[in-house]
């Protein structure tokens, strides 16, 4: 410690203590608290939230139920993308192109924590690209002709 700093020990501490110091006010009530017996504090911004998250994860379904809607998109598509395979490309396409518009009913009904990973962006943006697409996939396979007996 350097030659300056003045330690405060018992005594030092018991005099000013006793004695107040000029211009300070007895210890009270920080200022804006309620007064001393009256209604308790409600908990704080943290425990409110912890609160939040504990009643989510009681009150929430299961993983594989909470994932279902994007599982059941990927079955459709990969069923889709499995005609096209077969040689039945139209079948196929337009059966990716119903799941495309099914996904955005389902984002666009649905909340944010049952559609998965369908939530990219916000709830507009995610049901007009997916309408947008399955409207193109749905477009081009009816813009090649049928062939022809």
């Amino acid at each position: 410690m350097g030659p300056f700093v003045r330690r405060a020990g018992p005594s030092y501490t018991a005099s000013v203590a006793g004695r107040g110091v000029a211009g300070s006010r007895p210890p009270g009530p920080a200022p804006g608290a309620p007064p001393p017996g009256g209604p308790p504090t409600s908990p704080g911004p943290r425990a409110q939230a912890r609160a939040r998250r504990a009643a989510e994860k009681h009150g929430r379904a299961p993983w594989f139920v909470r994932q279902l809607v994007p599982t059941a998109a990927l079955a459709g598509v990969t069923v889709g993308l499995v005609l096209v395979v077969e040689q039945r490309w139209r079948q196929g396409l337009f059966g990716i192109g119903a799941v495309l518009l099914v996904m955005a009913l389902a984002r666009l009904v649905l909340p944010a924590r049952s559609v998965g990973v369908l939530v990219v962006r916000g709830r507009l943006f995610d049901v007009l690209t997916l309408l947008l697409l399955g409207g193109a996939v749905f477009g081009l396979t009816l813009s090649v002709p049928f062939p022809t007996a």
